[in-house]
């Protein structure tokens, strides 16, 4: 009986150990990058500055009527799981400026939407100067967010 207590003994510290690796082995060897964008693309009035993840940083300039830029990019899902475009953000039309944010191929973007592991999304962000701006201190917020969750 006593050597039973250590077979059992040693048999739980090896699994216990196992399991504690294989644990450390998914999270801590993992060189997955999760969801990040990748392939930017934008016109020749956008100064593109850096991406970090799922944060695009740019500035752009619309100087006359009917000017626009667009910023394109993938979204790269590397995780072992389907994600789903839980929202998005972006700075609504006013009398001066139009935006949109859709696909690629100009498809809405819908809350919902499932980009499955291993999937690529191309998106485009588009801002186009539709009025002339009549205000002297007039500024225009062009950032946008999307926000991420895991399918369940």
């Amino acid at each position: 009986m006593k050597y039973f207590k250590n077979v059992v003994l040693i048999l739980f510290l090896t699994v216990g150990f196992s399991c504690e690796y294989l644990v450390y082995k998914d999270s801590g060897l993992n060189t997955s990058k999760g969801i990040y964008y990748d392939n930017i693309a934008y016109t020749d009035n956008v100064t593109f500055n850096n991406v970090d993840g799922t944060n695009l940083d740019y500035s752009a300039s619309l100087t006359t009527l009917g000017e626009y830029y667009e910023v394109y990019f993938d979204v790269v899902n590397s995780t072992k799981y389907d994600i789903e475009i839980a929202d998005y953000v972006y700075n609504k039309d006013d009398q001066y400026i139009e935006c949109n944010l859709t696909y690629d191929d100009d498809t809405k973007i819908k809350n919902g939407d499932i980009i499955k592991s291993g999937e690529v999304k191309r998106i485009k962000y588009k801002a186009y100067y539709k009025n002339v701006i009549e205000e002297d201190n007039y500024t225009f917020d062009s950032s946008f967010n999307i926000f991420y969750e895991q399918v369940v």
